[in-house]
């Protein structure tokens, strides 16, 4: 569960990131 609670900010950042600038 560590590891997903790590991925998941990261996924959503990275989603949200190119999602505003786009």
């Amino acid at each position: 569960p560590e590891r997903n609670a790590h991925n998941f900010p990261l996924d959503l950042a990275g989603v949200e990131a190119p999602s505003i600038n786009g």
